[in-house]
C-alpha cells in the first residue's frame, strides 16, 4: 500500500510527525525539532495513520504506550503506507521485548524517557539522512545498485543481528549490549556511506558536477586522509605512511581529488591483513605522479586487465565482479579529473601509480565529466 499523497520534491523542508498522547511531550519535542523541520503532532494512532495518508512525511516519534492502536500496530500501518517513513520509538516503557518488536517492523531507533534534547535531535538528524538517501537511491540506476548488493547485504544484516534497545543511561548497558550498540552504530555510518557515494557516483555518471579548480596542497590532502583513516588501519596494524615533496601544488578540484584519494586509501588498507600502505607523490610534468603501495596478498594479472579497461572508459569494457566499491568510484574520479590510474599486483602487494594533471597548465585536458 502506498500513500495517495505528493512526496516532497527536494528542496522542500523535511516533515516530522510526532505521536504522543501526552501534550506535555508533544509540545516538548516541537521545541526541541521544530528548527531542524516542519512539525506535525498527533495525540492518537488513528490521527498520526490519517495524517500519514494524506500529507508528506519523512520521520515519526511515535509513543509505544498509547489508549486505543498502541504503537507498534502505528509503526505496521505507517510502514505499509510508506516503507521508507523512519520511525523513532520514544516511551518510557523501554524493554527488550519491545524494542525487538519494534525494530521487527523497521524502527529506525529506541528512545526512553525521559529522553535528552541533543540526543533526539541528533537521532532525527540521522533520519532524516536515512530517508532522503532512500528517496535518492530510487533514481539510481538499475544496474549500479545490483552490482553493489553485497555491500549493502553485509551491514544491513549485521544491523539485524545486534538490534538492541538504546538507553538514556549508557552505564547500566552490559558489555555485551555495549558492543551490539557499537556494531550498530559503526554499520549503520557505513551503510550511509555507501547510500551517499551511489548517489555521488549517479551525478557524476550525469555529468551534474562541474569540476571546481582550486590550488590544492598535496601533502594537506594526504595528511588529513591519513589521519582520517590510521585509526581503522592501526586496528589492522598496518600502517600508513606518506613521503610528498614539499610544496607540491596542483590546480585541481580539492573535493574530488580528496575523494578518489580516499577511496584508493582505504582499498589498499581493506586489502591489506598487516604490514603497511606507503604514498609517494612527486611533481611531474603537467601535473604530478602518485603511488600507492600496500603490502597486501596483490591483485591476480586478469582483473588487473579488466579493471583498468573500466578506469580508462574503454567502449564496451565491463567491471569485474570482484571490482571493489572503492575502484568503481575511483575510476569515475579519474576520468572526471582527466588523470590516469594504472594498476601493478604482484605477491609483495599492489601499486596503484595515478597521474593527476595540473588544470591550470596550457596543455591540461578537458574535463568536462559526463560518464
Amino acid at each position: 500500500m502506498h500513500s495517495a499523497n505528493r512526496p516532497l520534491s527536494m528542496n522542500e523542508r523535511p516533515r516530522l510527525l510526532i505521536v504522543d498522547d501526552e501534550r506535555g511531550v508533544r509540545e516538548s519535542l516541537r521545541a526541541i525539532l521544530q528548527g531542524e523541520c516542519e512539525v506535525l503532532t498527533a495525540s492518537s494512532g488513528d490521527e498520526a495513520l490519517a495524517i500519514v495518508g494524506r500529507e508528506p512525511v519523512d520521520v515519526v516519534t511515535l509513543d509505544l504506550k498509547m489508549p486505543g492502536l498502541g504503537g507498534i500496530g502505528v509503526l505496521e500501518r505507517i510502514k505499509e503506507i510508506d516503507p521508507d517513513i523512519e520511525v523513532l520509538i520514544i516511551t518510557g516503557y523501554g524493554t527488550i521485548d519491545t524494542a525487538v518488536q519494534g525494530l521487527r517492523f523497521r524502527a529506525f531507533d529506541y528512545i526512553s524517557k525521559p529522553f535528552d534534547c541533543d540526543h533526539v535531535r541528533q537521532l532525527v538528524q540521522s533520519a532524516l539522512a536515512r530517508r532522503a538517501a532512500a528517496r535518492r537511491m530510487k533514481s539510481l540506476p538499475d544496474q549500479i545498485l545490483s552490482s553493489l548488493s553485497h555491500e549493502f547485504r553485509t551491514p544491513l544484516n549485521v544491523i539485524m543481528g545486534y538490534s538492541t534497545i538504546l538507553q538514556e543511561d549508557g552505564e547500566s548497558l552490559s558489555d555485551e549490549q555495549r558492543l551490539a550498540l557499537d556494531r550498530i552504530r559503526s554499520n549503520s555510518d557505513a551503510l550511509l556511506t555507501y547510500v551517499e557515494t551511489l548517489f555521488y557516483m549517479a551525478e557524476l555518471d550525469r555529468g551534474a558536477l562541474a569540476v571546481d579548480v582550486v590550488p590544492v596542497r598535496l601533502s594537506d590532502v594526504l595528511g588529513k586522509l591519513r589521519s582520517e583513516l590510521g585509526s581503522g588501519a592501526a586496528e589492522k596494524d598496518v600502517m600508513i605512511r606518506l613521503d610528498v615533496s614539499t610544496g607540491l601544488v596542483l590546480a585541481t578540484d580539492e573535493d574530488k581529488l580528496t575523494r578518489l584519494l580516499r577511496a584508493l586509501l582505504d582499498n589498499a588498507v581493506r586489502h591489506t591483513p598487516q604490514g603497511h600502505v606507503v604514498v609517494t607523490a612527486r611533481p611531474a610534468s603537467g601535473g604530478a605522479t602518485l603511488e600507492i603501495r600496500d603490502s597486501g596478498p596483490g591483485i591476480a594479472p586478469e582483473l588487473i586487465v579488466e579493471t583498468e579497461d573500466v578506469i580508462a572508459g574503454r567502449t564496451g569494457a565491463r567491471p569485474p565482479r570482484q571490482l571493489g566499491f572503492g575502484l568503481r568510484l575511483a575510476a569515475r574520479l579519474v576520468r572526471a579529473l582527466g588523470a590516469s590510474l594504472t594498476l601493478v599486483g604482484g605477491p609483495d602487494g599492489t601499486t596503484c601509480h595515478l597521474v593527476i594533471p595540473d588544470l591550470a597548465a596550457a596543455d591540461a585536458p578537458h574535463v568536462a565529466y559526463g560518464g
